[in-house]
């Protein structure tokens, strides 16, 4: 093939022009300092480069590095500043994308059968942005939403091998067993004395977010971890040894995610496992062991300080009126209900539900002063989007588990499925979740979550047609 022919690699053209750029930064360094100092820079450059070269033919790990900045939350900031290691691993991902392009010559674009409506969403969200009564707010959290719809797309489109969604997974699993380690260790530590005392006042006795700021978004975490490390053990093929060390991971996981005592992930959890267990050749002994197991146990740790702690709180979701944080979640729904009757089609505005509840609709009588954020992710749309926002929305969702479903029977890699059925099964939940919590839609889970499924399902059908070839 002659260097000037029509199939002439735009890899080469790449090379020529950084080629260029190397010589004009090493006279032009040269020139101001010395040559000493020149060679130094590029020196670094070229190790940077090629770093970068190994990065795009292992693309998954630049995926990996975003769960585990999400699995660090807060603690994930480098140096005090905003920027944390989510933000590093979005840039990485974005180098990575721009290296594959160049260098291998990937042009293939992979999106989602959600993109029209997702696109009508994100124009409603801008035009809103002219009438909210957070201006501010709402442009930087837009700004945040467009970001993650770009790691979203991103996701979907640097991984190309199953072995990637191998790592990822094995990422959200082992960060999730870590931080439930530290829970562990915090929930055993934990004098009876300050048990005792806090059940007499009919509080739970800690709760326990590690690395969150809060322990719902921690708890919301480790469910839909183990909503995927549970769907390996039971849909995977995998090795005897691998499964009772899985097993031992996801015991852990359950104990922390119950020592967060968040209700919202404790429910968002059951029907998320009735899809997983219902993809299992085994499911009717699942559920007939997984009854008579529960009933047992809850004869034999009655007596448990710890367990009485979980029970209370479990039982204060039918007490609405008793407990502050149900009744406040009762509060901002009839605000949010009303924003969206004196403003039907396009809502108060992106981020205006804060700033309304608390000046027009807050009730003299909420305990909880202080908490204004709306906690129910469809009242949320509902009142700053109005009607059109939530049916773009729920487009969006119906697309998507459509989609979900139909790929896990599609699948043929069996750990492949596994992992689709674990995704999508915490796609339920997390969504469930997110009808008791605040910050869903600006939530890494959800993106990552979109990507990974998408991913799954091209790269199955990817390595299908190699195979076949």
């Amino acid at each position: 093939m002659s260097h000037n022919s029509p199939e002439h690699s735009i890899s080469q053209i790449a090379l020529d022009i950084i080629f260029v750029i190397i010589l004009a930064i090493y006279f032009l360094v040269g020139l101001k300092f010395n040559f000493v100092i020149s060679f130094a820079i590029l020196s670094l450059f070229i190790v940077f480069l090629w770093f970068g070269t190994q990065f795009a033919k292992f693309p998954s790990i630049a995926v990996a590095v975003m769960v585990i900045g999400t699995s660090l939350d807060v603690l994930g900031r480098i140096m005090g500043m905003p920027v944390t290691i989510f933000h590093i691993g979005v840039l990485l991902t974005i180098f990575i994308f721009i290296l594959r392009v160049f260098f291998y010559n990937d042009f293939a674009i992979h999106t989602t059968n959600f993109d029209l409506p997702l696109l009508f969403f994100l124009c409603l969200i801008a035009v809103s942005l002219l009438y909210t009564p957070a201006k501010e707010e709402g442009l930087v959290d837009f700004l945040r939403v467009l970001a993650l719809v770009l790691v979203m797309y991103l996701t979907i489109n640097i991984i190309t091998k199953s072995k990637g969604i191998y790592i990822i997974v094995f990422t959200f699993i082992a960060s999730a067993f870590v931080l439930s380690l530290f829970a562990a260790k915090s929930i055993a530590i934990t004098p009876e004395s300050l048990v005792q005392a806090s059940l007499g006042f009919s509080k739970v006795f800690g709760r326990f977010g590690v690395t969150f700021e809060n322990p719902n978004y921690f708890a919301t975490y480790l469910m839909f971890t183990m909503l995927l490390g549970f769907s390996v053990f039971l849909n995977g093929h995998i090795r005897t040894i691998y499964r009772i060390i899985l097993l031992a991971v996801l015991i852990t996981i359950i104990f922390a995610l119950i020592g967060t005592f968040s209700r919202a992930a404790w429910v968002a959890a059951i029907p998320s496992l009735l899809i997983v267990i219902n993809y299992s050749k085994y499911r009717r002994f699942i559920f007939v062991g997984g009854v008579i197991a529960s009933l047992a146990l809850f004869g034999l740790l009655l007596q448990n300080l710890f367990f009485k702690s979980f029970v209370m709180r479990f039982s204060s979701l039918t007490q609405a009126k008793a407990d502050p944080s149900s009744m406040t979640r009762v509060f901002l729904m009839i605000g949010g209900l009303k924003m969206l009757l004196n403003s039907l089609l396009i809502g108060v505005g992106f981020r205006g539900f804060p700033s309304t509840y608390e000046s027009l609709y807050k009730p003299p009588n909420q305990i909880l002063s202080g908490v204004v954020e709306s906690h129910t992710l469809p009242v949320e749309i509902l009142a700053e989007l109005g009607i059109i926002g939530f049916l773009l929305f729920s487009f969006i969702i119906f697309r998507y588990f459509k989609y979900g479903f139909n790929s896990i029977h599609k699948i043929k890699n069996p750990l492949l499925r596994a992992c689709q059925i674990g995704f999508v099964a915490g796609m339920v939940g997390f969504l469930t979740n997110s009808l008791f919590s605040p910050g869903s839609l600006e939530a890494n889970l959800l993106w990552l979550g979109f990507g990974m499924t998408y991913a799954i399902g091209i790269v199955d059908k990817s390595e299908i047609t190699q195979l076949s070839q």
